[in-house]
This record gives C-alpha cells, sequence and structure tokens, in this order.
C-alpha cells in the first residue's frame, strides 16, 4: 500500500509537466485566424488555411496584379509594368 502511495505522489508532478510541454509546442495550433493574429510569435496561411509558427514569408505584394493598367494605378505600394518580362513589379 506505501509503495503505491509513493508511486501516485511521484507520477503527479509528471503528469502536471506533461501537458504544458505539449501545449507549449502547438500553441499556433488554431482555426481561427483572429486568434493566431494575436499571437507575435505565430502567422496565418490563407493558402494552407491554418495558423502556424514563425513569419510568414515574403509575398510581393505586385505580382497579383497580371494587368499593365492595374499595375501602373496602383501607386499605394509602388508598383511599376516590367515590359520585358511582361508582369508587375515593385518599384525601387
Amino acid at each position: 500500500m506505501r509503495s503505491m502511495i509513493v508511486a501516485l505522489v511521484a507520477l503527479t508532478p509528471a503528469l502536471g509537466v506533461a501537458p504544458a510541454g505539449a501545449m507549449a509546442e502547438d500553441h499556433c495550433m488554431t482555426g481561427d485566424s483572429a486568434v493566431c493574429a494575436q499571437d507575435p510569435s505565430c502567422h496565418w496561411d490563407y493558402e494552407k488555411r491554418g495558423c502556424y509558427e514563425g513569419a510568414a514569408e515574403r509575398v510581393d505584394p505586385c505580382g497579383a496584379h497580371g494587368d499593365k493598367t492595374i499595375c501602373e494605378q496602383d501607386v499605394s505600394i509602388g508598383c511599376k509594368w516590367n515590359a520585358d518580362d511582361n508582369k508587375c513589379v515593385q518599384a525601387n
């Protein structure tokens, strides 16, 4: 009986530590983009529809413009049309 009590007492702290370690590993695992955005160590990936740890990959904002007219009209992010490559690129 005493050995069983000793085993239970020794097991209790180990059980308390395990969930904290598991939670630290997957704290970005949420399906809610608003909750994900609140954590500075996580980012929301719109293509994969999920929250992931670390900073988001940089995406070229001008790459979304496939038309010359739209590219040249977007002065807010500094895009210009590259006639050689036939695509919208960021102006330097």
